[in-house]
């Protein structure tokens, strides 16, 4: 399978920051991305986020991908906890990759199942989910301000259980 990683936000709007783990939701997924091997791509800095995603998706969509992945985490009030993973409504394929992510994750980190979640064009995260040819899911494994972050700390466990789930 030809699987395309995005990493989440950008080096200047870097996303959630965890304390637990000392990183912003950018500088820990750009680790993970880069140890999935995966063609790796980023948002550009200049723009509104509009503007990001039609420059990006149109750089994915000129390769034929079977699958592309955004990687994030989440942030709440230090109690939400759990795993989803976003698909575009309507993509068959998109809502199977969430669901075999969150399966594995819940059964590998034991953490709460929070599911596949089907988002719109006007939901958080549907404009990417959209812009994308390929069946295309956001993945938000963990909250980062919730003490379950601790069991993602090892950036290589996580990163080869995503290869291992899309091989």
């Amino acid at each position: 399978m030809k699987v395309a990683v995005v990493v989440g936000h950008d080096r200047v709007e870097q996303g959630a920051y965890s304390n637990l783990l000392k990183q912003s939701e950018f500088a820990y997924n750009s680790e993970v991305a880069k140890l999935t091997g995966w063609d790796t791509y980023f948002r550009d800095t200049k723009g509104g986020y509009s503007t990001k995603i039609a420059e990006l998706s149109k750089r994915i969509n000129a390769k034929q991908y079977d699958l592309v992945i955004e990687l994030h985490f989440n942030s709440f009030n230090a109690i939400a906890n759990g795993c989803e993973a976003l698909y575009f409504q309507g993509s068959v394929k998109g809502q199977r990759f969430a669901e075999m992510f969150t399966a594995r994750i819940v059964q590998e980190y034991g953490t709460i199942p929070r599911g596949a979640k089907s988002k719109i064009v006007t939901d958080r995260g549907g404009l990417f989910l959209k812009s994308i040819n390929a069946p295309c899911i956001i993945l938000e494994p963990f909250f980062g301000d919730n003490k379950e972050a601790l069991l993602f700390k090892c950036h290589s466990k996580y990163a080869e259980i995503i290869k291992d789930i899309y091989r």
